[in-house]
């Protein structure tokens, strides 16, 4: 009875270890090299191309959780996402309205910026 159990579990740690060893396989591993290459690729796209800017959400926005009268955004910084709290919704769309100053305060992305 204890060989049965003994055997059991050694065959649950062999298929593991096998489970184990086709995820690692499939992870990607990028070089530095790469990681620019890409940037580079995303930086020379037009600033209106819509690809650009999914690229852009996908690479730097983490996740955004929206309230009533504020939204939370968590971003990709380095090794630990940076948490950007209580964002009030009122002053975004404010600013989108032209109600927090000179227009020039604000981009609205109408325009290609020079990088």
């Amino acid at each position: 009875m204890l060989t049965d159990r003994l055997n059991k579990r050694m065959a649950e740690k062999s298929e593991l270890e096998t489970q184990l060893a086709i995820e690692e396989n499939k992870k990607i591993t990028l070089t530095e090299a790469q990681v620019l290459a890409f940037l580079d690729y995303v930086c020379e796209m037009p600033s209106d191309d819509v690809n650009k800017r999914r690229a852009i959400i996908n690479i730097f926005v983490h996740s955004i959780y929206l309230y009533d009268d504020h939204f939370t955004l968590i971003v990709n910084a380095s090794k630990k996402p940076l948490h950007i709290d209580n964002i009030p919704l009122e002053d975004i769309e404010a600013a989108f309205e032209g109600k927090n100053g000179t227009k020039e305060e604000c981009s609205s992305m109408n325009t290609p910026v020079p990088p």
